[in-house]
């Protein structure tokens, strides 16, 4: 069986790939390796890690997450996530593809999922993906784009997954009132919305031809001038400004431009989120509900 594997603090940490339940997605994985990713604490879901995939695949043989034990390495189609599970879930709906298992003790899973939960936008904590030479024959690549609009565009999004983009030491540097936690969380916000708009809109059946082309430019103004306008990323309001014109000017390419666009959201929003310190704006949460005797039983 092939593997991977995860590295991090030095230490290397089998993965064994579970080919027959997610070729597709495993192929465009190890496409992308050896990779350095940041990792990023769970939100709502409860004892995993994630990392942004860099790349789009559909779920393969669909899996209730809250059925899957600790130790399982999993695509999330939906979010773009790639996760390892350390420990028990909470109640959130979502199909993922499974893509294997780690071997051996995870009790490290456990003491670094702690360590991402703690010091989450304090610090940006790494790990790397190295591949196997037997894994690596089983890489899929990307076609080359079709024309000079989409390589501009797929330029910037590999530019944006390869380098934190300028806009957030700028956005990060601004000074004043609710400044700069305002606009980071807004655009943190308004990125990861976009880029979970577009996913629905690039594989839904709402819309079709250029109907889908009409609400994607639709979508880009109004988030443009929230992440651009208010939050002053204007680097980013640049690419997607220039994706909006792309899909008028190239309908044929509505598909290939629409998977760029939620590759570089979905990374836009990712840089901006390692620098939000989830943990202790919960604890502040909580001490505020104590104080005003509303902090009601804990839930799963």
């Amino acid at each position: 069986m092939p593997s991977i594997y995860f590295r991090f603090d030095g230490q290397d940490h089998e993965i064994a790939l579970a080919t027959d339940l997610a070729p597709d997605a495993i192929g465009k994985l190890l496409a992308s390796m050896p990779a350095v990713v940041d990792i990023h604490c769970a939100k709502i879901a409860g004892q995993h890690i994630f990392w942004h995939a860099p790349f789009l695949a559909d779920v393969e043989k669909a899996t209730d997450i809250l059925t899957l034990p600790a130790g399982t390495f999993l695509y999330w189609p939906e979010r773009q996530f790639l996760e390892l599970i350390y420990g028990e879930l909470q109640a959130e709906k979502a199909q993922v593809s499974v893509l294997g298992r780690l071997t051996g003790d995870i009790e490290w899973l456990r003491r670094l999922g702690r360590h991402v939960v703690e010091d989450h936008g304090k610090e940006i904590i790494r790990a790397e993906l190295i591949p196997t030479d037997e894994a690596m024959t089983l890489a899929i690549r990307e076609p080359e784009p079709a024309s000079p609009g989409l390589a501009t565009l797929r330029a910037a999004r590999k530019a944006i997954w390869e380098k934190e983009p300028a806009d957030v030491a700028v956005l990060l540097a601004r000074s004043g009132m609710m400044l700069p936690y305002g606009p980071l969380a807004m655009a943190e916000g308004e990125l990861r919305k976009l880029h979970e708009l577009l996913w629905r809109l690039r594989g839904g059946t709402y819309y079709s031809g250029t109907e889908k082309s009409e609400f994607a430019i639709f979508l880009i103004d109004a988030f443009v001038a929230r992440i651009d306008g208010f939050c002053g990323m204007v680097g980013c309001g640049v690419v997607l400004e220039g994706a909006s014109n792309l899909l008028k000017d190239e309908p044929q390419h509505q598909a290939a431009i629409l998977d760029e666009l939620v590759l570089y959201t979905g990374r836009a929003a990712a840089w901006l989120d390692l620098y939000i310190p989830w943990n202790s704006l919960n604890d502040v949460v909580l001490d505020t509900l104590d104080a005003q005797g509303l902090r009601g039983e804990p839930s799963k």
